[in-house]
């Protein structure tokens, strides 16, 4: 029988980790998917090992990679920002070890964040912990939106607009885990001295802010900005907590899918609203 281990990501790995998580969502689907530009990926993984080395884990079967998991603490708040099983070794428990080994990083959090597939395992196992399920939707589709004149690109320069307005909706900001995503290809567009939204690849990968009206205005501006490009946009994670980004989405033409996942959530996590979190950065 193929013997499991466990030990700490490495960046030789990164190649294998990307190439587990592309099986792995093809198989919970069941189609393949549009890969992930690796410049993007390997981003991700280089910040989150850099940052909290003791939550980055993969598990090895026979010498080979078959699952790893990232587990990320920004101020006290903890997140799953991947955990992933090869479909060849699912069932022989390295999910649920390598969730345990992720979880144990966030020792002495004050709040927990897991944003889950639709996965009946993932759902279970999130549920097993104590967290709160909140079920989301997702929209997608060509907006109608045209960019609000207040809104505008934004830099490195508004970083602290968004560390401010992270304290405020989840009480930890992502600071350079902005920066990364800048670096690996995404936009950011500010409301100025009101909130924020990061686009990538047509999909709003974030947005926050400090009121509904202002979160409405940043998420108008993101969709009109994807829209400019001609591109179909999504927009995830729309749980009970964000029916001002809901009814946008409705607004300006876009489809809901019931079939997106979950937000767990327990502990201080601050509001968490208005706010679209990062499926990377939570």
């Amino acid at each position: 029988m193929p013997t499991m281990t466990y030990r700490p990501l490495r960046e030789q790995d990164f190649a294998a980790v990307l190439a587990v998580n592309e099986r792995a969502f093809d198989d919970l689907i069941g189609r393949e998917l549009p890969r992930p530009l690796p410049e993007v990926a390997y981003g991700r993984y280089r910040r989150l090992l850099e940052t909290d080395p003791g939550g980055a884990w993969v598990a090895e079967r026979d010498g080979a990679v078959a699952g790893a998991a990232l587990g990320i603490v920004r101020e006290g708040l903890w997140g799953l920002s991947l955990l992933i099983v090869d479909p060849p070794a699912q069932g022989a428990g390295a999910g649920r070890e390598l969730l345990r080994l992720a979880w144990e990083h966030g020792n002495g959090a004050r709040g927990r964040v897991i944003l889950s597939s639709t996965d009946p395992r993932a759902l279970r196992a999130y549920s097993r912990l104590g967290l709160d399920a909140h079920p989301c939707l997702a929209a997608r589709g060509r907006p109608r939106a045209v960019l609000p004149p207040e809104v505008r690109e934004g830099d490195a320069a508004d970083l602290p607009l968004t560390e401010a307005v992270d304290h405020a909706v989840r009480g930890a900001a992502h600071g350079g885990d902005i920066t990364t995503m800048l670096d690996t290809g995404a936009s950011l567009l500010v409301l100025p001295e009101r909130g924020y939204a990061v686009i990538s690849g047509g999909r709003v990968r974030m947005c926050a802010a400090y009121d509904e009206q202002s979160a409405r205005t940043v998420l108008l501006g993101a969709l009109a900005r994807i829209a400019a490009t001609g591109e179909e946009a999504e927009v995830e994670w729309l749980s009970s907590r964000q029916q001002w980004a809901i009814r946008v989405c409705v607004e300006i033409g876009l489809s809901l899918d019931a079939e997106e996942g979950c937000v767990f959530v327990g502990g201080d996590v601050g509001p968490f609203s208005p706010y679209l979190p990062s499926g990377a950065y939570l």
